[in-house]
């Protein structure tokens, strides 16, 4: 093997890999943020006239045309500021790879670790920015001085793994202080939050919106996702930076009939909506706990020096959740999804097994 290859294989294989979560049968899988809610029958009908509407002899082509329209009407913008792509993470990748070469990035902590593993991946400086562990809020005047000094603004709205959405004035401030940066808004749960920025790209051109078809459209197993921009860059993305067919035309056809289903859709984010209030409201009532208030589709919380024994008493009733341990200030994080009805008084019923034992 060549000595430079060596070399390279060596520094790649040096950072930690990302570890796709486990498939554990007959378990509530509720560590991945999907939208379970959302029927399983629904899926496989649209699936099926999918399969239907689609010709896998050819490449795709007029499905391009399609969901693009789709997507502008969705979004109320032009489909001049749309990108796809295969899934957001081969969004980001693609950004970070070839736009992100060279440069450096400032980014809130913790946050979405693929994206944070990436930019180590291609060796791009990264500075994090703690957040409070008190109210998952961070300085913002401190986090614009820090930026002035770095090329990219990575801030997830809502932000994983807290779940929080940062104030709407406060992250335009950002936008508007830092005309000179590329600002990358992951928007990956959006439709579980209280706003979204969609209407901004046509007024900066220095900000991608990236989002996906993964969370409340249910359908992480097809890998779509998309972003908002200014025409000059979305163009410049579909034209130069992205694969010629980077979906499937199965894939595109799924999310043009997820989006001709909205409705459908959108019930299921009004009943997650519902249980994270029931949820929020019982297990901030737990003392040993803290249950921080979400935006998603998902729990963030510390269980301090209960960690051990609420992750046994989890799987003991074979719920499968997002451990993380001590990360960052926070101090025995737990991420947990919203699920149905069913799946959440289990979630309750565990916590408050835990007071009491």
């Amino acid at each position: 093997m060549a000595e430079w290859l060596e070399k390279e294989l060596s520094y790649i294989r040096s950072h930690k890999p990302y570890k796709r979560p486990d498939k554990v049968h007959d378990y509530y899988k509720l560590d991945s943020n999907e939208n379970i809610v959302l029927e399983k029958r629904f899926i496989r009908a649209i699936a099926m006239k999918s399969l239907r509407e689609s010709d896998f002899r050819e490449y795709p082509l007029e499905q391009f045309d399609k969901l693009y329209k789709k997507l502008a009407e969705y979004t109320n913008l032009s489909t001049k500021n749309i990108g796809i792509g295969s899934g957001s993470d081969q969004i980001i990748d693609l950004l970070l790879s070839i736009i992100g070469k060279g440069k450096s990035v400032i980014t809130l902590n913790p946050t979405f670790s693929y994206f944070t593993d990436r930019c180590n991946l291609y060796k791009i400086p990264t500075k994090q920015m703690d957040l409070s562990h008190i109210d998952n809020s961070f300085d913002v005047e401190f986090f614009i001085k820090k930026a002035r000094e770095y090329d990219i603004i990575y801030i997830a709205s809502p932000n994983n793994p807290t779940g929080n959405q940062f104030k709407y004035d406060k992250i335009l401030h950002i936008i508007e202080s830092l005309k000179d940066k590329l600002i990358l808004i992951d928007e990956a749960y959006v439709e579980f939050a209280e706003y979204n920025l969609s209407n901004i790209v046509t007024k900066y051109n220095n900000v991608i919106i990236t989002r996906t078809f993964s969370k409340a459209f249910g359908l992480a197993g097809a890998r779509i996702g998309y972003i908002l921009t200014s025409e000059e860059i979305a163009d410049t993305f579909n034209q130069y930076i992205q694969l010629p067919y980077p979906l499937s035309s199965f894939s595109m056809q799924l999310a043009i009939e997820a989006l001709e289903n909205i409705h459908i859709v959108k019930r299921s984010i009004e009943l997650i909506k519902t249980e994270r209030s029931k949820i929020f409201e019982k297990l901030n009532k737990i003392n040993q706990i803290k249950i921080f208030e979400s935006h998603s589709n998902f729990f963030f919380l510390q269980t301090f020096n209960h960690f051990d024994k609420i992750r046994n008493l989890m799987y003991d009733e074979k719920i499968l959740i997002k451990n993380f341990g001590n990360l960052g200030n926070y101090k025995g994080a737990m991420r947990i999804t919203i699920g149905s009805t069913e799946m959440n008084d289990k979630i309750i019923s565990v916590f408050e097994k835990s007071r009491l034992s």
